[in-house]
């Protein structure tokens, strides 16, 4: 998938816009997430940006209640989001510059794939101190 970086109204965040779906089943026009271009951060919803602590709009959006959130990784097992029966999209932009990614089974995204907050009833809950964990196939377009 490809999205175009568009300008929020009144804030320097950047609304992400399909303009190139490829594989992912989303449609071109549609939003699938917002991106702060001072801290590179980003997520699905605006309200849902953590941002760095030397950005300046650090703790304007919330997400102080993932804080105590940790992934919970095994060095010896592959990470479920990169089994390929799970679907995530790659979100980019221009020529190829990758600014998130995007779980395709619950729609959460992130600016880094370990750092998604997959909801509970996602085959990919628990990764983050949620519900067991299973997988679901790969898209990179």
């Amino acid at each position: 998938m490809r999205v175009e970086l568009e300008p929020v109204e009144g804030t320097q965040i950047q609304r992400l816009t399909v303009v190139d779906a490829g594989s992912a089943n989303v449609h071109v026009g549609e939003v699938v997430g917002y991106r702060c271009p001072e801290c590179d951060q980003a997520d699905e919803s605006l309200r849902q940006i953590w941002h760095e602590a030397d950005c300046s709009l650090a703790g304007e959006h919330g997400r102080a209640h993932y804080d105590e959130l940790e992934p919970t990784l095994d060095a010896e097992e592959t990470t479920p989001e990169l089994r390929p029966e799970h679907e995530i999209t790659i979100v980019k932009y221009n020529d190829g510059w990758v600014i998130g990614f995007k779980c395709d089974s619950c729609h959460n995204a992130d600016e880094t794939l370990g750092e998604i907050v997959h909801d509970e009833v996602c085959g990919l809950a628990g990764r983050h101190g949620r519900a067991s964990s299973t997988a679901m196939s790969r898209s990179s377009n």
